[in-house]
Order: structure tokens, then sequence, then C-alpha cells
């Protein structure tokens, strides 16, 4: 224990580590109790011949009692008396602090001290997942504790560093807030509130997302101040479930409206007359690729997974739901090294297929997020997911492989029911959201979706797959037929050309005349 007398107490550390932890003898040496560390009067960076007398406490001020800047461990330093700043601590540790006084220039109002990357979301830890009834989502601290104040601790409230950030801060701790019954956002009543609350709106199932939207004043915080507690009350119950401005009827819109579909393609199909006949892929579409087992659904089917990573820059999700994470990394690095990657006699190493895939996303590490696994019981995890997947992640293409898998085991009824749920749901979501979703599915004895034909019918473009697995010649074994059977971008249905799996390359290639011409047929007689 470090025994020497002190003068003052609750003085920030020189150290960076504690705000209020750091203490002065009548030397002017210092101890720091936080980080259990002695200064000398020569290291000491707090003078108080300059400085003056500093001192920490609770004070109540802009409305809000002293109880709730206790229960947030917010506290007010004042020098000689006057209060100059106030800090609050993140999760992480670190502190956001504002200066006070209505001289000090707007630029200069707020800094921080430690840690506050990823610095999770202000008053996040004085609430334990789910333990409310909802969680408000703020734009400051001051708003953090009137809010808190105001609704007498209701819901958790929280913040994010700022409303620039918002996005990146709520989806960091998304799992957090959607462990909540209800969402509220309620920023501040201003463009750059408006902006903030539409980004992360999206991140969440708008079943549980409120808007809260403030009118005479600006923020929660000018409610408290203005003594209009029971009008802030009324607009917080009176907040409806977010939802984006989707009815348009003025030119201006009209023009966005058109500007947003002519930029509306996400990217090509690696066949050429799969494109011609398509137009591509689109914001908002839903792709099914359905054919029996074994004829190609998965290889096609993954050539235009590898074609959007070498053609475009769109993030992917991929749902492989029937292997394991490891086979769709060497199918990815397969297709970029030409290699049968997936097979164990393909030859490569660990750190060849490793460098296979990296070069496949370029390097990228946000290119391709995988999948792991999910309770297939639980289809409210899978849309959350897929929601996480595009709106915080970003991706623009989600493959699920396949969609059948989903209700595989129940009987007749209870598949279908189970599986135009879901397929309902995901079309929704891929118009809300705006991805392209291709669904993979197996099909039944008459050639339809096996399960559900709502597959087929959310459906935009229906490709089937087809190929004669029992012939003699082994070419043609391996010849996969493509077929157009829905394309509601254009209607130009039919056969759309023919792919090859080359058992040399891992690849599903397209089939062409000029490509038949430089096929060696001999690599096919296994």
């Amino acid at each position: 224990m470090y025994k020497k007398k002190f003068k003052q107490h609750g003085l920030p550390c020189p150290c960076g580590e504690s705000s209020d932890a750091y203490a002065l003898d009548y030397k002017d040496d210092g101890y720091c109790f936080s980080c259990s560390k002695p200064f000398s009067k020569k290291e000491n960076v707090i003078d108080t011949v300059k400085t003056g007398v500093e001192e920490f406490e609770y004070w109540p001020h802009r409305g809000i009692s002293r109880g709730t800047y206790e229960f947030f461990n917010v506290k007010t330093k004042f020098i000689d008396g006057e209060p100059s700043e106030v800090g609050f601590i993140w999760p992480s540790g670190g502190v956001r602090i504002r200066r006070l006084g209505e001289d000090i220039a707007k630029s200069d109002r707020f800094y921080s001290k430690g840690s506050m990357n990823n610095p999770g979301l202000f008053g996040q830890d004085k609430f334990d997942p789910g333990s409310k009834d909802g969680i408000v989502i703020v734009a400051g601290g001051h708003d953090v504790l009137a809010t808190h104040e105001m609704l007498g601790g209701k819901y958790a409230v929280v913040c994010p560093t700022s409303e620039s950030v918002a996005k990146r801060d709520v989806a960091n701790q998304w799992n957090y807030i959607n462990s909540f019954k209800k969402i509220f956002i309620c920023f501040d009543n201003d463009e750059a509130g408006y902006k903030a609350a539409s980004d992360i709106a999206p991140l969440f199932d708008f079943h549980k997302v409120y808007h809260v939207r403030l009118t005479t004043h600006k923020d929660p915080n000018e409610y408290l101040e203005a003594q209009q507690v029971d009008s802030f009350r009324k607009i917080f119950e009176n907040a409806k479930r977010f939802s984006p401005d989707n009815i348009i009827s003025s030119f201006s819109d009209i023009r966005e409206a058109l500007r947003k579909d002519s930029e509306s393609q996400i990217g090509t199909y690696p066949f050429s007359s799969l494109q011609t006949n398509t137009y591509g892929l689109h914001e908002g579409e839903v792709v099914v690729v359905k054919a029996r087992r074994g004829v190609g659904k998965t290889e096609l089917l993954r050539a235009i997974e590898h074609h959007l990573l070498k053609t475009t820059k769109v993030n992917l999700g991929l749902i492989h739901l029937e292997e394991d994470t490891g086979t769709t990394i060497k199918a990815i690095a397969g297709y970029e090294l030409s290699v049968p990657a997936t097979l164990p006699d393909c030859g490569l190493s660990e750190e060849d297929i490793l460098e296979g895939y990296k070069r496949a996303v370029s390097d990228d590490e946000g290119r391709v997020h995988l999948y792991l696994s999910f309770d297939r019981e639980d289809e409210e995890l899978l849309f959350n997911n897929i929601r996480f997947l595009v709106a915080a992640a970003g991706c623009k293409v989600i493959v699920l492989d396949h969609i059948t898998w989903l209700a595989t085991g129940r009987d007749d009824d209870d598949e279908r029911k189970k599986l135009d749920r879901i397929s309902q749901g995901l079309k929704l979501l891929a118009k809300e959201l705006r991805f392209c979703l291709i669904m993979i599915s197996h099909v039944n004895a008459q050639g339809g979706t096996r399960g559900s034909a709502n597959i087929e019918n959310v459906a935009n473009t229906i490709i089937s797959l087809d190929r004669d697995e029992k012939h003699p010649d082994p070419f043609t074994r391996s010849v996969v037929h493509v077929m157009l059977e829905k394309v509601r971008l254009g209607g130009r249905t039919g056969p759309a050309g023919k792919a090859v799996f080359n058992i040399m390359t891992g690849k599903l290639e397209e089939l062409t005349d000029q490509s038949y011409k430089e096929i060696d047929v001999k690599e096919f007689a296994i």
C-alpha cells in the first residue's frame, strides 16, 4: 500500500488509464491507484499552479439529476470550483469528454482519452442483454442520461460515439441490441439524425424497430431541459415501426427511381447464353437453380460465385448447408487455381489453398462471408443472419444452397408450409434490402421444386439443369443442359446453352463450339 498522505484526490492520471484515480501529495509527487504507479514531480503533468485545484463529482446539470449521473458513472471535473469537463466512460474503458462552456467552438467540444477502438455503446455495460422490454438508441451521452430519466429506467438506453459512425458502432454490437424485444431509434431531429436512423434500421427485423420522431426539440435532453417530459413520453409511446419513405409521386422521386433501376445490375453470369437471356443478376431479385441430385446445381451450379468475385467488387454471403466451410473454401480456391481442390488427391497443400482463396477474394477479408451453421428449425435466426450479412457486412449477393434442406425430414404438409413461409420471407427480405438471392433447390418427381411450389412462385428467374448421368459415353454424361424456365426481365425462356464439368480443373465450364474443339474428350474417360 502506498502510504503517503495526499492533498488532492480524484485527478486524471498522467498514464491516461484513469480519469479520477490519481492523487498528489504535499511535495507535488503523485500516485495512481489505477495503474499502481508513483510519479515524481518532474513526471507529473498536472500543474496545480496553472490549472488550479481539480475536483471530480456527480454534478446535476442540464436538467439531469445527480442519481442518473451516478448510475451511469458520469463525473464532472471542476477547476477552482468551476465546472470544466464531463467524462462519459465507454465499455472499452475509453473516455469521451465534453468540454463545458458557451465560448468553446463546436469542433473543439469533444475529445477522447484511452482506447476508443471498437468502444461499444455508451450505457451498454449498465444493462444486461435482453434485460429490458426494449432498448433506445440516441445520439449522445447527455441524451442517454436524459432519456433514461424521462422514461423512468423502463428501457435500456445507449448511444454510439457519433451519428456519423452510428451504423458501424451499432453493427459491431448487433447481437447485444438484437437481444431486446423492441428497438427504438431516437436520433436528433435534423438531417444527420434522419440519415443515421435510416442507416441503422435495416440492420434489424423491421417488426421490432420503432422510430421516435422528435418534433419541437432537437434531442431528448432539450425536452428534459424545457421540462417537457410528458411531451417526450407521448412521442415515445406513439412511435411507429420504422419504415423508409416508400410512396413516390413527384417527378424528382420518379427520376430517382429510374436511376436506381438503371443501376440495379449487380453482376453478370459466367456463361454467355445465360447472360444474354437474363441481363445479369439484379438487386431485389430471387434466382432459383433447380435440378436432381448430382446434376450440377452447386457447381453452377460456384461458377457464379467465382465469376462475381473476379468481375465485380460486391461482397458475397455464402450459406452452403450441406457442406462444411472447409469444402466451400477449397472450392473457391480451386476455381481460382483451376485445380479440383475439394478432392483429397488434388496435390495442393493447405498453404496453396489459402493462397488461392486469398487471390480469389483479391486479398480482401470482407469479400466473402461464410455462414457456419444454425438450427434449421429457427426460421427467424436465418432471416436475422441474412439481414446482418446484407445490412452490416455489405453483401449484395446471398447464395442459399439449398433451401429444401431447411425442411427435410418433415411430413409433406409440414414441409410445404415451412418452405412456403421461408421462401416468401426471403423474397420480401431481398426486395426490402435490395440484394440478389440465389437459391438452390432439389426437384420432385414432376420436375418442380421439391416441397413447395412457392419457391418457384417467388423467383424472378428459374434456371433448370439436366444431364444424362447414365449415358455410356463419359463426355456426354458430363454435359449439363441449361434451361431457363422463367425470366421475369425480358421473358426469354428456353434452352440457354450447355456446360461441362471439367474433371481436370474441377470447374463447370461453358460448352461453346470453340470450347468443344479445345476439349480433350479422352480426359472424361474414367
